[in-house]
């Protein structure tokens, strides 16, 4: 099981990885990268990373608070509610954020500053929830008696947070931070059709020298760079985070106080940011997908069927849906029968000691594909795969299978930590009724985690539905899918395109919403059990 888990990240992997980062060592890639422009590239991707990043964990604190440190009505519907943007695809919020640019303000601020505010209000929509979340399941399962010692001995509740309270939330804050630097250093689809041709960074400026100049050298180059930044945060999230980020709430029995007059600054915080910065480019999205000039129906709706204006799509979106579907399902096939398979290697008891560094060493294996961008992995798979023995660039397993190797790590974050907390005494009773490990496996630890196990698959298909990145280096002609076709759309001027563009968002959006409260269903039960 390990040579064959080695063996699949080692080819599908790693090799292209390798690939297009020997490319740029091969080349002049210093003299190529060493300028001006790319500093201010390089810059500007680290800077509006770092300040989305800031103001997510910001306002996330002020969420989590709310969300799962007090008690109100309505909390769980708001907990899935700033959960779906995390789930859309990157292009669908990019869509949505368009609708920004009509607004007084908003259109000023598009114009002098060519769209770089708007890039950072989505990138802030995308993650928000990602901060509260992790925050939040942290903050749950601190001990209350410390807030009322600290209340007793007249400290108020800003001085009992600095000083009780966010010492111990620390961890989670930069360990999230992080990540959620990483994700928005990363973010390819959002300043492609948010920036524009103005707007540049390390993905866009890789995707432009591949695509458009044809420079695979320079691109190459750039990857090398990217590589370095992304597995640097990644690496710095790792090392913080000892115990790994909880995608799932903790369970607790504590009685959480409600919510009183004195959060009333927090909560009108929090209200205004999730109705304008969640609610308002959701809602934006849906109003213009019924708009036809200056009515309203369900003409983008219907012509969802055809090809766009002057048949500017070379496939009809309902094929682009039945390409999307099957490969999201191949990929939760795949990302759920390795990262099973993973986090039962993981989970097992180490031997001795070079089982646990072979474990410790197998983890950082299935770790890495977070800190690579899916830009990359496209990129890498182009280079590599098309000829020789594995000549994957010509058949259509080829997305699915890039893709099932960014949700892999995912499915391992969610399913292991389950595993581990299982209680150690089924095993042992089980060992004493002679059952093999692959019988406790199958019969007592799969059974308990069963929740888990939907949970995962569910967050596996609504991320493979809306991956972009690798999609439209490896997703074209008769094979493109969802987030390729809405690209196609949203970049050509017309009126009918435009309105298909938001239709067939608004559907995607509904599909989230949908899946985002399935989820929560099974986690409520999950914690429950």
């Amino acid at each position: 099981m390990w040579a064959g888990s080695i063996l699949f990240f080692g080819v599908l992997f790693y090799w292209p990885l390798a690939q297009i980062l020997s490319i740029g060592f091969r080349g002049n890639w210093l003299a190529t990268i060493a300028t001006t422009k790319i500093a201010s590239i390089v810059w500007f991707t680290i800077w509006q990373a770092a300040l989305s990043a800031g103001l997510s964990l910001l306002f996330g604190i002020l969420g989590a608070y709310l969300l799962y440190h007090r008690f109100f009505s309505g909390q769980k519907f708001i907990r899935a509610l700033i959960t779906v943007p995390f789930m859309l695809p990157t292009i669908v919020v990019a869509i949505g954020f368009t609708a920004f640019r009509e607004l007084p303000v908003i259109s000023d601020l598009w114009r002098v500053n060519s769209g770089v505010p708007i890039i950072i209000c989505a990138n802030v929509f995308m993650n928000y929830s990602l901060a509260v979340r992790v925050i939040g399941g942290v903050w749950q399962s601190l001990d209350l008696d410390l807030d009322e010692a600290a209340a007793l001995d007249g400290a108020g509740r800003l001085r009992t947070f600095t000083s009780v309270t966010l010492p111990q939330l620390a961890t989670s804050i930069a360990s999230v931070g992080s990540l959620i630097f990483l994700y928005c250093a990363a973010n390819f689809g959002l300043v492609l059709v948010l920036g524009g041709a103005s707007v540049k960074t390390l993905e866009t400026e890789i995707y432009r020298n591949a695509s458009y100049n044809l420079d695979l050298d320079k691109a190459a180059g750039l990857v090398l760079l990217q590589t370095i930044l992304t597995v640097s945060a990644f690496m710095i999230a790792q090392r913080l985070s000892k115990s790994g980020l909880a995608f799932l709430s903790t369970s607790t029995m504590q009685q959480r106080p409600r919510i009183d007059r004195r959060d009333l600054p927090a909560l009108i915080v929090t209200g205004v940011f999730i109705g304008v910065l969640i609610c308002l480019p959701l809602a934006s999205v849906i109003w213009r997908a019924f708009q036809v000039e200056n009515s309203f129906g369900f003409l983008n709706f219907t012509n969802l069927g055809g090809f766009g204006a002057r048949d500017l799509l070379s496939i009809s979106m309902g094929q682009a849906t039945i390409n999307t579907l099957r490969n999201a399902a191949i990929t939760t096939l795949v990302s759920m029968s390795f990262g099973l398979v993973a986090s039962f290697l993981l989970s097992r008891p180490a031997k001795d000691r070079n089982h646990s560094r072979l474990q410790h060493f197998m983890d950082l294996v299935f770790q890495i594909p977070i800190g690579i961008s899916s830009l990359v992995l496209g990129l890498g798979y182009l280079v590599t795969f098309g000829d020789g023995l594995f000549p994957l660039r010509s058949s259509w397993l080829v997305t699915p299978i890039a893709q099932s190797l960014l949700t892999i790590p995912l499915v391992i974050r969610i399913i292991y930590p389950s595993i581990k907390v299982i209680d150690y005494r089924l095993r042992e009773s089980a060992q004493t009724e002679s059952a093999s490990p692959s019988q406790i496996w199958w019969l007592i630890e799969v059974p308990i985690i069963r929740n888990v196990l939907l949970m995962a698959s569910g967050y596996c298909a609504i991320i493979a539905v809306g991956e972009f990145g690798a999609a439209n280096f490896l997703a074209y002609g008769d094979q493109a899918t969802l987030p390729t076709v809405l690209y196609q759309l949203i970049s050509r001027s017309g009126a009918q395109n435009y309105g298909m563009a938001m239709a067939a968002s608004t559907l995607l959006i509904i599909f989230a919403t949908s899946v985002v409260y399935l989820l929560s269903v099974l986690e409520k039960r999950t914690i429950t059990t």
